[in-house]
């Protein structure tokens, strides 16, 4: 055993070439890339450039994680603007059919009123 637990490779003809497979998602290219680092560590190579490329995906994996929470969060805001628009929309609409249908209604009490009135009214009318 040796540094992090990996047997140090005494043939090179053990490490299989990397095929279009294994680079497909950046999961694998990282876990790829951390193998790499780890032989070249073994190896005693210089594994700075490792480092820098692992730490460059850690990063664009975490920075596409947080947009695309910013973007949910966006729809979900816009969402909400968009239903709150429609109910104010709704209400307003609403209170205008209350109001036209009580000043109908209004005007219909009017018109009933002369009918209505008492003679006591319509003997002052008649005086003069």
């Amino acid at each position: 055993m040796t540094l992090l637990g990996i047997e140090k490779l005494t043939d090179t003809t053990q490490v299989k070439p990397w095929d279009e497979r294994d680079l497909c998602t950046s999961d694998r290219r990282r876990e790829k890339l951390e193998t790499l680092l780890c032989q070249k560590v073994q190896a005693g190579e210089d594994p700075t450039l490792c480092e820098q490329v692992l730490n460059y995906l850690y990063f664009s994996a975490f920075q596409e994680k947080v947009n695309r929470i910013a973007v949910q969060k966006e729809k979900e805001k816009s969402v909400f603007a968009s239903v709150q628009q429609v109910i104010i929309t709704s209400f307003a609409i609403l209170g205008m059919f209350a109001f036209l249908a009580a000043a109908a209604n209004k005007s219909v009490v009017r018109s009933q009123i002369p009918q209505a009135t008492p003679q006591a009214i319509q003997r002052q009318g008649q005086a003069p």
